[in-house]
């Protein structure tokens, strides 16, 4: 029972690992890739782009329109904000690998939790104490 809890801990800590890996990789190529992405006219691009024939029957062209404005707003302050990301990775970095850290401890200090207790409530073949003999 205590080799699972520690199989499950070592397999929770390496996607624990993986998914913090896979975030800090995806957020510094967004940081550094989408500046210069991002230096395109968006709307004329969105606008470029048509709506499929046989998908126009089933979206209202207002809704369209609604969700190309709020789109184009969107990418617009992820414009604004793309040069302080780039800069924030110097620190970002660090902080995704911090609470990593912290997650690891904290899953390290459940795990030994969880294997004292089953110690406790399985103890190991211990001696019968002197003068009971079964």
């Amino acid at each position: 029972m205590k080799t699972i809890i520690w199989i499950l801990f070592f397999v929770i800590l390496a996607a624990w690992t993986g998914m913090t890996a896979l975030t800090v990789h995806v957020i510094d190529w967004i940081a550094h890739k989408s500046g210069t992405a991002l230096q395109n006219d968006l709307s004329t691009v969105l606008d470029a782009t048509a709506l499929p024939s046989w998908l126009a029957l089933w979206i209202d062209p207002a809704w369209l329109q609604s969700i190309h404005a709020g789109l184009v707003a969107t990418i617009e302050g992820v414009r604004q904000i793309m040069p302080w990301l780039a800069a924030g990775m110097a620190w970002l970095s660090p902080l995704l690998w911090t609470v990593w850290a912290l997650g690891a401890l904290s899953l390290l200090i459940i795990t030994v939790i969880g294997h004292r207790l089953l110690g406790s409530f399985f103890p190991a073949n211990r001696p019968s104490p002197p003068g009971i003999h079964g």
